[in-house]
């Protein structure tokens, strides 16, 4: 059997899955996810077959983001939280994309014009769940100073480039 085969992509359909489904404790499975077909994300162990499945998302429509990946690419690399001396970056708290599109509909809205206000009210405005939903905390209270400054000059940067 080929590592595609036995890999998480290749699963019984939902339907199936529900019939048989227990957990640990002996409890039935919960209800598929109804989030449409582009937005699962396979995961195999092969960098070639992950490469190849975002190419093919990004062929069949799945790259509706091509416009802003790179400023999304910037903001989740380059910018973190710091909680309590742990850097969590944007991409691995999956805060990049969300904030690049809301980033480029405020430049666009503002007629392609860097405002450093309005960049930073976004951070302000941006609710970060914390304690599994029981508080939240705005995401610019968790950014030190520094990384406010380097999220707002890859947005100066990502301007300058239209």
């Amino acid at each position: 059997m080929s590592t595609l085969a036995r890999s998480s992509a290749f699963t019984a359909p939902p339907a199936l899955r529900l019939a048989s489904a227990r957990d640990a404790r002996g409890r039935a499975a919960s209800a598929p996810s109804r989030r449409p077909p582009s937005s699962v994300v396979c995961r195999a162990e092969n960098p070639f077959v992950e490469g190849w499945l975002d190419l093919s998302a990004t062929v069949t429509g799945g790259g509706a983001d091509l416009g802003i990946s790179e400023l999304a690419e910037n903001l989740g690399s380059d910018v973190y939280m710091d909680i309590n001396g742990w850097h969590l970056f944007l991409k691995d708290a999956k805060y990049h994309v969300p904030l690049a599109r809301i980033v480029s509909n405020q430049i666009a809205a503002d007629g392609n014009r860097f405002d450093e206000q309005a960049v930073v009210q976004i951070l302000k405005d941006c609710p970060v769940k914390v304690g599994g939903g029981k508080g939240v905390v705005k995401l610019f209270d968790l950014m030190p100073n520094m990384c406010v400054q380097d999220f707002t000059k890859i947005v100066e940067d990502y301007v300058d480039d239209l």
